[in-house]
């Protein structure tokens, strides 16, 4: 590689995708992609070489607005209000609102409702009085992480692909099944991770860098503490997603894209079952 394309990819938004592992067995491969909901960087080329050689294209759940629109209708049925702003001790709230507290006076319809029914209560307060626990923390989550440039999502951009090349497109859960999952997360990891909100920029950077290397194995080690490395979200979801990528996978020219943190539950899977696997570059295939 010439220096001014080292350059060129040093500086450029555009990276390649590196947690990619082929599943093959009996003559018949597939590819086993680990994603990112959220990231700095679009990893067009190298989701466009691996999905053009293939047929069959699978995602985790649906990634449409309608669908995306409903896990907030869902959200917005509190049973438990504000039980995790009353979990939070009084330092950390005081973090948390002078990293998003912007959120919490923005002038949209949701502010204004609250502002509306609840006079002279504390804007934070009607913040997670108004949204499920696990919808609280990722909307703070995610807008961290937007406003630092992490305005690409590993998923969206391989769906769209996907759409374009005109691929089979599989989901492997429900909406339902998916909210489902994020409400079973409990609530002391969400106060958990709240308590180290002023270590995010650190914890983000460390993410991005880990998850491009391609070193699955020190990226999970790194994020053992995030709200979704639990039972309801990897242990309990892992084997309903192998049962149903399995049949493509069997067939071969598939590639089915999960979070990181399902990558280490599903090989076991698929070795269990006979396959070998490999990690591999763009450069190999």
């Amino acid at each position: 590689m010439k220096i001014n394309e080292k350059l060129f990819s040093f500086f450029s938004s555009e990276k390649e995708l590196k947690n990619v592992w082929k599943i093959e067995k009996d003559g018949r491969a597939g590819f086993l992609a680990g994603s990112a909901h959220l990231f700095p960087y679009r990893l067009k080329k190298s989701l466009e070489s691996y999905i053009q050689s293939t047929k069959v294209v699978l995602f985790e759940g649906p990634l449409d607005d309608q669908s995306m629109n409903r896990v907030v209708e869902q959200s917005l049925k509190v049973e438990e209000a504000a039980a995790l702003y009353e979990a939070l001790d009084n330092q950390t709230i005081g973090k948390i609102r002078k990293v998003a507290g912007h959120l919490f006076s923005k002038p949209d319809s949701l502010s204004l409702i609250l502002s509306l029914t609840s006079r002279g209560q504390d804007p934070l307060l009607a913040y997670f009085k108004s949204r499920s626990p696990w919808m609280a923390f990722f909307q703070i989550w995610s807008n961290f992480l937007k406003e630092r440039g992490w305005k690409h999502s590993v998923d969206l951009e391989a769906w769209q692909i996907a759409i374009q090349l005109g691929k089979e497109i599989i989901f492997l859960e429900t909406i339902e099944e998916q909210i489902a999952g994020l409400a079973g997360i409990p609530l002391e990891r969400f106060v958990h991770f709240f308590k180290k909100i002023d270590q995010w920029g650190e914890m983000f950077k460390n993410h991005a860098d880990l998850y491009l290397q391609g070193e699955i194995e020190p990226l999970l080690a790194a994020t053992t503490e995030f709200p979704s490395r639990c039972p309801a979200i990897v242990e309990r979801r892992d084997p309903v997603m192998f049962e149903r990528m399995k049949g493509y996978f069997a067939r071969g020219e598939a590639i089915a894209f999960v979070g990181t943190s399902h990558i280490p539950g599903i090989q076991d899977r698929f070795r269990a079952e006979g396959y070998t696997i490999r990690q591999v570059t763009q450069a190999q295939e």
